[in-house]
């Protein structure tokens, strides 16, 4: 059965470009400490030629290593289970069957809530975090799917009403 997937918001694409950037220019912060405490070996690489480097880093991975992973995002629900695709590199599909889903969770960071953006990400039995988490959802949207998974697993049989019949 083929599955019809679901682009994330188009503000997903900047909120992957925005996380970026801020981590490289955590990068870029511990480099310059390391330059002017001393602990940078100067004789080794002018600090001109990591900043070059720096950079053409910092561009591949904010605007296009970014946009492709936006490219590649998708999310489905069928009537089996929640369904995530992923990966600007290395693809990777994953699939969660709705009838072992036990808690489903809404998550917005303060850099999604300034993109607009939160995620929705759903646990199942035995496992330490999040089984998938589907990212790039409009809150509305979240809430929305949140609450059909919910009812939907409120709704399931459970193992004890079928020993009982």
């Amino acid at each position: 059965m083929p599955i019809d997937w679901l682009a994330p918001e188009s503000s997903y694409r900047s909120y992957l470009q925005a996380r970026s950037l801020l981590n490289m220019l955590i990068i870029a912060a511990l480099i310059a400490t390391s330059y002017f405490t001393g602990v940078y070996p100067k004789h080794l690489v002018p600090l001109w030629i990591i900043g070059l480097i720096w950079t053409a880093v910092t561009l591949f991975f904010s605007l296009y290593f970014a946009s492709r992973r936006f490219l590649f995002t998708g999310y489905a629900k069928t009537a089996e289970g929640m369904h995530l695709k992923r990966g600007a590199m290395i693809r990777k599909i994953r699939g969660v069957p709705l009838n072992r889903i036990q808690h489903v969770e809404y998550k917005q960071s303060f850099l999604e809530r300034g993109f607009g953006i939160a995620r929705l990400a759903m646990y199942t039995a035995g496992s330490g975090g999040a089984d998938l988490t589907v990212p790039g959802l409009l809150p509305d949207k979240a809430m929305q799917l949140k609450a059909e998974l919910l009812n939907t697993i409120a709704h399931e049989p459970s193992p004890e009403d079928s020993h009982h019949e």
